[in-house]
């Protein structure tokens, strides 16, 4: 009798533990269903390999497609989105997408050979036209965040048609100025605290060589990897905080990823992360000399207090670029992630501004 116990306690917990991954319908008031609604879950093949999307919203007849591409590459930021972002799902049909690699589409399996730059454009064109086809949309809007930034230039830069607008969150602007600021200022604030530790780790990696991340720092990648470290640790990365501990739990709660998702999301976002690197095109870029001009209205959304991608370069990029629209947006109490720092701000200006740019282009 006890063994049985001990059973079936051992299958209730590892029933908690990998859970059931489900995504809530969208409701009205009234508790039902929203007829033009769409809630769904799926694997799309791209590029020949299998990759998890959330879709979600409202109104798929009515309102914009808008496709999230998440930093990294491999860190899968569907479950912050959903949790700080859903209210874009009301008025617009959201796409979630972890990228080849990341969150639910990772997998042991998945050959790091296809972990490039090129495979990575080519999977997001994919997707793209499939959203259009589907949606019966002819453009989409499309946002960034870090590394997704960076994908999103390459993709307004190679197929403008298939877009309304482009939000840049954290932009990758350059690989070498990027990584000498974002040095610079975590050396300057571990000297303004003192803080021996964190100063006798950065002057031993020394600051960036040249614009190859595999040779930036004399300690190699995990020079770049502990620069970032205190980077978050000095205060750097996020407004008032010097940790992801609220982060992590958020996507403990996430209805969309079980226990054993969050595993393959650690794996994932190492995997793709240090792989990329052997992609001579992932090492040296600078959009300032190879995209001074886009075909679609941009948007370049920074923290004040995002020194991971500095916020700084950003604004000399935003000055110089050539664009139908642009604007620069300074978000104050953020660093790397206003999404998730100052939600309320973000989803007030995604449907404030590009919600209406998306309405007033249909009317033309």
């Amino acid at each position: 009798m006890k063994q049985l116990l001990y059973l079936l306690l051992a299958l209730y917990l590892g029933w908690l533990l990998a859970g059931c991954s489900f995504t809530r319908p969208l409701r009205d008031p009234k508790g039902k269903v929203l007829p033009r609604s769409i809630a769904r879950q799926e694997r799309i093949r791209l590029g020949g390999y299998d990759q998890y999307v959330l879709i979600r919203g409202a109104d798929t007849v009515a309102n914009p497609v808008l496709l999230w591409l998440h930093g990294g590459p491999g860190a899968s930021a569907t479950a912050l989105n959903r949790t700080f972002n859903g209210e874009l799902e009301n008025q617009f049909t959201v796409v979630y997408w972890d990228q080849r690699g990341a969150g639910k589409s990772y997998s042991k399996k998945l050959s790091p050979e296809t972990i490039r730059v090129g495979q990575y454009i080519s999977d997001a064109n994919e997707l793209v036209q499939h959203l259009k086809k589907r949606f019966g949309k002819e453009k989409i809007v499309l946002v960034g965040h870090s590394w997704g930034s960076r994908l999103g230039m390459y993709l307004v830069d190679r197929y403008p048609e298939h877009f309304h607008s482009f939000v840049a969150i954290g932009l990758e602007v350059a690989a070498f100025e990027g990584e000498s600021g974002s040095y610079a200022y975590t050396l300057e604030q571990a000297q303004r605290t003192q803080n021996q530790k964190a100063l006798k780790e950065l002057v031993e990696m020394g600051p960036p060589r040249n614009g190859n991340f595999h040779q930036m720092y004399k300690t190699g990648f995990w020079g770049l990897v502990r620069q970032k470290d205190w980077l978050l640790k000095l205060g750097g990365e996020r407004y008032g905080k010097n940790h992801y501990r609220d982060w992590i739990v958020k996507l403990i709660r996430s209805d969309e990823y079980t226990f054993f998702d969050l595993i393959r999301w650690s794996k994932g976002s190492a995997f793709a992360a240090g792989t990329i690197l052997n992609d001579p095109e992932a090492n040296d870029f600078n959009f300032m000399k190879t995209i001074p001009a886009v075909r679609v209205p941009v948007w370049f959304v920074s923290g004040k207090q995002d020194y991971n991608t500095p916020w700084p370069l950003v604004q000399r990029y935003y000055e110089q670029i050539q664009a139908p629209a642009k604007q620069f947006i300074l978000f104050e109490k953020s660093g790397h992630s206003p999404p998730f720092e100052e939600p309320e701000r973000f989803n007030r200006f995604m449907l404030e501004e590009i919600r209406l740019l998306e309405g007033r282009n249909n009317t033309n």
